[in-house]
């Protein structure tokens, strides 16, 4: 398999990324029908892609860059939509979208450092589900339940940065090891 071959489960990814636009729509028209429409679609795509891709083998690098930029583009974009619409706190767009971009600056040092996309990690997808519904509840003012995912979708979010910086930090440490043996074999 090309790394950077189109897949079925790529499509899904891409797909995903291109239903945040009438999704955004929807949010803006409070068409709560088409929200909750488009909004499971997306939730069925990402389950989906990432589980066809394992299943056929399929996983490529193209893959583990569209998965995760399109709940981040669907999920940031939704949030700052429900900003606006004072629906939903500043402050929590303000830790999706920071951790988000925080997670894509690092996973590309971590492709420029290691050659490779690094794929998501069960803690990610977790926390990625417990945003998504945290953004539904703001969206249809389910107040005690978005209290209720605001908190979960904190501690995933403290939780899962870990979890990555600490992945950041082997990938980071296997770079400076083989800098280090590769230039003491020039020295010799």
């Amino acid at each position: 398999m090309r790394q950077w071959a189109w897949t079925v489960s790529n499509t899904l990814s891409l797909f995903r990324l291109v239903l945040g636009i009438p999704l955004a729509w929807a949010i803006l028209q409070e068409a709560t029908g088409w929200v909750i429409v488009l909004g499971l679609a997306a939730f069925i795509s990402d389950v989906l892609d990432g589980a066809l891709a394992r299943q056929h083998q399929a996983v490529t690098e193209l893959g583990k860059i569209l998965d995760p930029v399109a709940d981040k583009l669907v999920a940031g974009v939704a949030a700052l939509l429900l900003v606006a619409q004072q629906k939903l706190p500043i402050y929590f767009a303000v830790l999706v979208i920071g951790r988000d971009l925080l997670l894509l600056l690092g996973g590309w040092l971590a492709w420029r450092w290691s050659g490779s996309v690094l794929p998501a990690l069960p803690p990610g997808k977790w926390t990625a589900m417990a945003i998504a519904g945290t953004l539904v509840a703001a969206y249809l003012r389910w107040e005690d339940w978005l209290a209720v995912g605001i908190a979960l979708s904190i501690v995933g979010m403290i939780s899962s940065t870990g979890v990555y910086l600490r992945r950041w930090w082997e990938v980071l440490r296997r770079r400076r090891d083989n800098g280090a043996s590769s230039r003491q074999v020039r020295a010799l």
